[in-house]
C-alpha cells in the first residue's frame, strides 16, 4: 500500500508541489505563510480563480495531503482547503514567509477568533500581484 501511495505522488508532483510542502525543505511553507493559490474551475476548463489567504493548517497525510488558507472578504472570514496534488490546482506561490511574527503552533486555528495583525498585509500583496499579472 505504501508503494502505490509513493507512485501516486509521483505522478501528481508535476510542478514541485512535494518540495513546497516537505517539512525539511528551509524553503517550504509553514503555516502562517502568505500563499497564493490558482485554481482551474472545473475539470477540463481554462479559466481560472485565484484566492490569497494566511496558511492555517497543512494535513500531511501522503496522497491526500492539503491544506486550509483563510482571508477576510469583506468583513468575512473565508477558509479554503486545498488538496495539494489534485489536477484543479493550477500553480501555488508564496508570497511572504512567517518571519514578521512567530508562529509557535501548527494549526494557527486560533486566527479564526482573533485575527490580529496578520490579514492586514494581504490587500497591499494582493494589489503587487495584480500589478505584476497585468505587466505580463
Amino acid at each position: 500500500m505504501e508503494q502505490i501511495t509513493k507512485q501516486q505522488i509521483e505522478t501528481a508532483n508535476t510542478d514541485g508541489r512535494r518540495e513546497l510542502f516537505d517539512r525539511h525543505n528551509p524553503q517550504a511553507i509553514r503555516p502562517g505563510s502568505i500563499v497564493l493559490v490558482e485554481t482551474f474551475n472545473g475539470p477540463g476548463e481554462t479559466t481560472t480563480s485565484t484566492f490569497m489567504g494566511v496558511c492555517i493548517a497543512i494535513r500531511r497525510k501522503g496522497i491526500d495531503t492539503n491544506f486550509t488558507l483563510r482571508n477576510i472578504v469583506m468583513r468575512v472570514g473565508v477558509e479554503q482547503r486545498y488538496s495539494l496534488y489534485s489536477p484543479l490546482l493550477k500553480s501555488i506561490k508564496v508570497l511572504q514567509k512567517p518571519s514578521d511574527i512567530k508562529f509557535r503552533r501548527a494549526k494557527l486555528y486560533y486566527l479564526r477568533d482573533n485575527p490580529g495583525k496578520v490579514f492586514q498585509p494581504l490587500q497591499s500583496l494582493w494589489k503587487q500581484e495584480q500589478l505584476e499579472k497585468s505587466t505580463k
